[in-house]
């Protein structure tokens, strides 16, 4: 976790810089790397917001109390301010599924689940769009 997010802050200066390569220590990390790590810090999002959403609707508790254990269950930390035991039978199987997701990873979830990729015979033409 603590390397994924070092080498997407590094991707990130890299691009501010303007550099194509993303360096640290004398040694070029992989784009793809870089890629991977943005995807799941990505999905990790989407993952605890969604079930902060879906307990906001469920459960009769204050927000901050349901994102923090939310984002304490993806953790794994293991870190609570009461709310887990009073949760419904919904927010405790969300709460199992997110732990077991940050335990997990959310990249090794999709990758689990969608079908591999075959690389295909011919590249499409890359176009360059307005970012931003």
């Amino acid at each position: 976790k603590t390397t994924t997010f070092a080498a997407i802050m590094l991707g990130v200066l890299s691009i501010i810089k303007g550099e194509e390569d993303t360096k640290i220590y004398a040694r070029r990390l992989p784009r793809d790397q870089i890629l991977k790590g943005a995807t799941l810090v990505f999905i990790a999002f989407l993952l605890v917001i969604s079930v902060t959403m879906i307990l906001s609707i469920t459960e009769e508790a204050d927000f901050l109390s349901i994102i923090f254990e939310t984002t304490s269950a993806f953790g794994t930390v293991g870190l609570t301010m009461g709310l887990t035991p009073q949760l419904t039978q919904i927010g405790r199987v969300l709460i199992v599924l997110t732990m077991f997701a940050g335990r997990v990873g959310p990249l090794t979830l999709v990758f689990a689940v969608t079908l591999r990729s075959q690389k295909s015979a011919f590249k499409h033409p890359e176009e360059k769009i307005m970012i931003g």
